[in-house]
């Protein structure tokens, strides 16, 4: 096994804190930054996040951080914050010189030019830049339950050697050489499954959802065709995988957010998890101008969002 000497974090909520659990065996010492001093104190003193999973005790060589610039020397950077913090991490990168490769696993998109986090990040930062993503719910990857992602990035020999030096008999990791059919799997699936808690909160049936996520399958791959990604993409873990389990899992956020609409909630008064599905939803109008394409299920489900 080729360990890593420091691999970098940032973003210490439940993704962040799950990634650096699951690597902390990967890596001499994980560097997880976060934006709270009582989240810094308490993992660097008692090896809990207590904002998240305070009852699992997080691997001794994770250290908490608030200093970006202590991230100077790490050997690969995951970022792991909500998508519209990523612009705001690319710049603080830059400014710091922070060189390392880095995985972006953020799952949106940057919804001022309508394009792929990829691409706002790659107008920021020079560093070599690859896409994680898959099926992986936080709360089971910090417990060690097993999983499996895909890696992709234009430097496939990276995405590759990521890969290898990652996986383990708990992460399978893959690497695939589409990084733009697996954004838009990893964002558009978020949106498809608040339209399956909307139809399964307003009572509509399995059937109907099973109809409802077939129909944005297909809308998925030909707005990824149509960017410059592949159709095969979406027989991946980053493709079907998540669809699946972000659409038809009771623990899924975006589920729950659409179950909430379902019961005549809205944006304004959600009280749960960030429902990353609900921001990239606005990008819809904008997305079918652009490429001109009609999106009839996820046209839908934003006119029910907005």
């Amino acid at each position: 096994m080729n360990r890593y000497n420091k691999i970098g974090v940032i973003g210490a909520g439940s993704y962040g804190t799950a990634l650096s659990q699951c690597f902390s065996a990967r890596a001499e010492k994980i560097f997880l930054l976060s934006d709270s001093a009582a989240v810094e104190k308490s993992i660097n003193c008692f090896h809990i996040n207590p904002n998240v999973f305070s009852d699992v005790p997080l691997a001794e060589n994770i250290y908490c951080t608030l200093d970006f610039g202590e991230l100077s020397d790490v050997d690969l950077l995951f970022i792991a914050v909500p998508a519209e913090a990523v612009e705001v991490v690319g710049h603080q990168l830059k400014k710091h010189h922070l060189a390392a490769p880095v995985a972006l696993c953020s799952k949106g998109l940057d919804l001022q030019k309508t394009r792929l986090l990829s691409e706002l990040m790659e107008e920021i930062i020079a560093n070599d830049l690859v896409v994680f993503s898959g099926p992986s719910f936080a709360h089971e990857v910090v417990r060690h339950l097993p999983f499996g992602v895909n890696i992709a990035g234009k430097n496939r020999g990276l995405s590759k050697e990521i890969a290898r030096r990652l996986s383990s008999s708990m992460a399978s990791i893959k690497s695939i050489d589409d990084p733009i059919g697996l954004q838009v799997a990893g964002v558009f699936k978020n949106i498809l499954a608040v339209g399956c808690g909307l139809a399964g909160g307003s009572g509509l049936g399995s059937n109907a959802i099973a109809k409802l996520i077939v129909e944005g399958l297909g809308e998925m791959m030909k707005l990824a065709t149509c960017m410059g990604g592949k159709r095969k993409t979406f027989l991946e873990l980053g493709g079907l995988g998540d669809i699946f389990l972000t659409c038809s899992n009771g623990k899924s956020r975006n589920v729950a957010f659409g179950e909430h609409l379902a019961r005549g909630g809205c944006v304004d008064n959600w009280l749960g998890n960030l429902a990353e599905g609900a921001r990239s939803a606005r990008a819809i109008p904008d997305l079918e101008k652009k490429y001109d394409l009609k999106l009839k299920t996820f046209h839908v489900i934003y006119q029910a969002i907005r």
